[in-house]
């Protein structure tokens, strides 16, 4: 009877270490979502870009913002493209 009971306390140890075990493994690889305003970064880059685009069609040249325009479209724009590059490993 004492041999049965440290059999099944055992078991029972194991099968929750595992279980804990295979719930970490889980939660290190399961997606996070969009992140802390990711959808309003994307959006910030597409208004950011579409002004751009309206300031180079305009007839009216302004250096100065175009330059502010570019410097703080690049940061945006790469960290996107390395968002897209990150999510497009993950699928190979």
């Amino acid at each position: 009877m004492g041999l049965t009971a440290i059999v099944s306390s055992s078991a029972s140890s194991a099968s929750s270490s595992a279980a804990s075990a295979s719930a970490s493994a889980t939660s290190l690889t399961s997606p996070v979502g969009l992140g802390v305003g990711g959808i309003f970064v994307a959006a910030a880059l597409v208004l950011l870009l579409a002004y751009l685009d309206l300031l180079d069609a305009s007839r009216f040249e302004n250096p100065r913002l175009r330059r502010s325009l570019v410097a703080t479209v690049l940061p945006l724009g790469m960290a996107f493209g390395g968002v897209v590059v990150y999510e497009s490993l993950q699928l190979i």
